[in-house]
Formats: structure tokens, C-alpha cells, sequence
């Protein structure tokens, strides 16, 4: 009779999901508030430039980190393959985070350390031109979209809400830096920051 009211009722189901909730909040976001500052003295990462926040809206729309993750677990193979494991202060910065969970592609935590620009844009063209067995779609089409940059000051004055350093001098540059780029460029520049952050923390 108790199992029967407790999995019928709805008001135990609320209470039960406030509960969750609650205690999902107290363990996972209160410690990160309180340690923010600690955090942000350790970590290594550098806040990306305007171009490079541009390119990384074109790697949100479309769609790569779906198929690429942003996240090396520590584990032996991941480490020898990718790099050195995710630490808690490399993402800082990162709103929303693109850990990601599913790898038809490979990890691009640290792409920006392998490859040369020219690659990307080859790579981007025409994938099959660099690695024979790639599943990627092609992209040409970027590189013929021109950036008009209308937006990127605000997207830098929310980044900066956010917790992320910019300067005013840096926010009211951006449109400049990123008017006439094409998207395929842009997307380029935020391909190769990854990683280089972190570039000199050569823990294994």
C-alpha cells in the first residue's frame, strides 16, 4: 500500500524532485562559486579574441560539436592520443562549455598545436583532400559567407558580464577585427586557440 501511494502521488514526486535539485545545486554549484577565485589564479586560459569568438558562434552553428568533443579524460590512451587530461581551470571561460560526448570525430581539445592554418582551410574545403577516410561534410561555403561583425560587441559584453576579462578598449575594437572575415576564417583562428593555452603545462 506505502509502494503504491509513494509511486501515484504527485506531491511526493515534487517534494522528491525539489530535493534533487537542491542537493544537485549545493554539490555541484555552490563549491564552484566559492572557488572561483582559487580557480581563476590557476588556471591557464586566456580569453578568446573577437575573431576567435566569432569563429567559435560559426562551430556552434554548425553543428561541430556534435561530432567533436572539446574534453581528454584521464585516461592512458585518451593522454597519448590527445594530450594532457582536462583540468578544472581550462574552461573558464567558456560559455556555454563544449565538452560534447559523442566522437564520430576526433577530440579537438588541443587541434590548435597540430595542425597549420593552411590544413584547416584545406581540411574545411574539402576533407577528404587530408584524410582520405574522413566522414566530415565538406564546408566550402564558409569561406565565400562575409562576417559584418554587427554583433560581436555585444556577444563580448555579455562574455564580460559573464566573468570573462575583456577591456573596454578590446570590446569596442571587435567590429573591426571581425568585419569582412569570412566565416570559414574565423572558424579557422578559433580552431587554432585550442589548446594553446595550455600549451606550456606539459604535465602527463
Amino acid at each position: 500500500m506505502l509502494s503504491k501511494d509513494f509511486t501515484h502521488s504527485v506531491v511526493i514526486l515534487i517534494i522528491s524532485t525539489i530535493v534533487v535539485a537542491s542537493f544537485s545545486i549545493l554539490v555541484l554549484v555552490v563549491p564552484n562559486l566559492v572557488r572561483t577565485d582559487e580557480i581563476r589564479a590557476t588556471s591557464l586560459a586566456k580569453p578568446l579574441t573577437a575573431l576567435e569568438v566569432a569563429g567559435r558562434d560559426v562551430y556552434i552553428s554548425e553543428g561541430c560539436h556534435v561530432c567533436h568533443t572539446q574534453m581528454v579524460r584521464g585516461i592512458e590512451p585518451e593522454i597519448k592520443r590527445d594530450g594532457r587530461a582536462n583540468k578544472e581551470g581550462d574552461d573558464i571561460y567558456e560559455f556555454p562549455n563544449l565538452w560534447g560526448s559523442k566522437r564520430t570525430g576526433p577530440d579537438l581539445t588541443n587541434l590548435g598545436r597540430k595542425y597549420s592554418a593552411q590544413w584547416q582551410r584545406l581540411h574545411l574545403i574539402n576533407p577528404r583532400q587530408v584524410v582520405p577516410t574522413s566522414l566530415m561534410p565538406s564546408y566550402p561555403w564558409l569561406f565565400r559567407q562575409v562576417l559584418s561583425g554587427d554583433e560581436i560587441e555585444n556577444k563580448m559584453r555579455v562574455l564580460q558580464g559573464l566573468g570573462v576579462p575583456y577591456t573596454e578598449s578590446e570590446i569596442e575594437r571587435s567590429r573591426l577585427a571581425v568585419k569582412g572575415v569570412t566565416k570559414g576564417e574565423a572558424l579557422i583562428h578559433y580552431l587554432q586557440s585550442l589548446g594553446n593555452d595550455t600549451a606550456s603545462d606539459q604535465e602527463r
